[in-house]
């Protein structure tokens, strides 16, 4: 009975829990983009459920990512050097990282405040959406790399890179043209959680009024 190649079960178990967190960094990405553009007002329990469901999802792509490199290259810098497809997603998933710790810094702060007049929302609504738009088209791009095998002998790393951030441009430009006006508008809205919370301190006052006789 032939030994099984360790090595090749596994790299194929590796890219199998590789797939499954692209599903489940996309249905994150879904989430997430119905709870702020297909609702009148920001649902924050699904927005927060969404980012968690990235952000885990990113993890299992970098720890699977590594090991199918470590079994490919040994991670030997002049093999990996010799990879464009392979550069250039690792610089996507870089980015990719930087980009969620700037959106759980910057834009979901900003998603997650209160309502605000109409100057405060169009001052809040541009963070978050050109990060957006940076994090929808690297992860389109990711996608789009893991299955360009056939270009990589004529792109290289240049080319696949130049391609990236073309399509970041346009990303951000359909943002800021489209996302932004339509997130400013919802920002101005009061979430559920926010009325709630407006109300309780209504109630309090009422209740404090009463008590002093005013």
């Amino acid at each position: 009975m032939q030994l099984p190649d360790w090595d090749a079960l596994l790299r194929l178990v590796a890219l199998y829990a590789h797939v499954l967190a692209c599903f489940a960094a996309a249905a994150g990405i879904v989430m997430g983009d119905l709870a702020v553009f297909m609702r009148r007002r920001i649902d924050h329990e699904q927005l927060r459920e969404g980012t968690v469901w990235v952000s885990r999802a990113l993890l299992a792509l970098w720890i699977t990512g590594l090991v199918i490199i470590g079994i490919d290259t040994g991670f030997a810098p002049a093999v990996i050097a010799s990879k464009g497809k392979l550069l250039a997603k690792i610089a996507v998933v870089v980015v990719l990282t930087l980009n969620g710790f700037a959106l759980h810094r910057w834009a979901l702060p900003r998603l997650l405040a209160p309502a605000g007049d109409a100057d405060y929302a169009r001052q809040a609504a541009k963070v978050p959406s050109l990060l957006g738009a940076v994090s929808a088209c690297s992860w389109l791009f990711a996608a789009f790399l893991g299955l360009a095998k056939v270009l990589a002998a004529v792109m290289g790393v240049g080319g696949f890179l130049e391609l990236y951030a073309l399509g970041l441009v346009l990303a951000m430009a359909v943002a800021w043209v489209w996302a932004r006006p339509r997130l400013a508008r919802q920002l101005r809205e009061p979430s559920p959680a926010s009325a709630a919370m407006a109300l309780d301190a209504l109630h309090s006052e009422s209740r404090l009024e009463g008590l002093w006789g005013t």
